[in-house]
């Protein structure tokens, strides 16, 4: 598996009228696998699941980019069950 990077190409499709905020959870365990111990990275939303299996690097390289991505952000914004969010391109927010 390649490490993560900052995306070059958007990392949402601004272009999809379904893309917004839903409830999800994230869950992280760690597996034996035939490869050895991996943690298994999980997110689950109303409509999906995705596990990734992530060796001890790849976790922490994980990791460090997440927490960098939070510590670049103004803050975090919370929207409550129901909120419409605003529209990625165009339009009034």
């Amino acid at each position: 598996m390649t490490e993560p990077t900052l995306a070059q190409v958007p990392p949402v499709d601004p272009g999809n009228a379904l893309l917004g905020g839903v409830p999800a959870q994230l869950t992280v365990s760690e597996q034996q696998t035939s490869n050895g111990k991996m943690a298994a990275v999980t997110i689950r939303t109303p409509c999906t699941t995705l596990t990734v299996f992530l060796g001890r690097e790849e976790a922490a390289s994980w990791a460090t980019l997440i927490q960098r991505t939070a510590d670049q952000m103004g803050g975090l914004v919370l929207v409550g069950a129901g909120a419409m969010p605003a529209p990625l391109i165009g339009g009034a927010s």
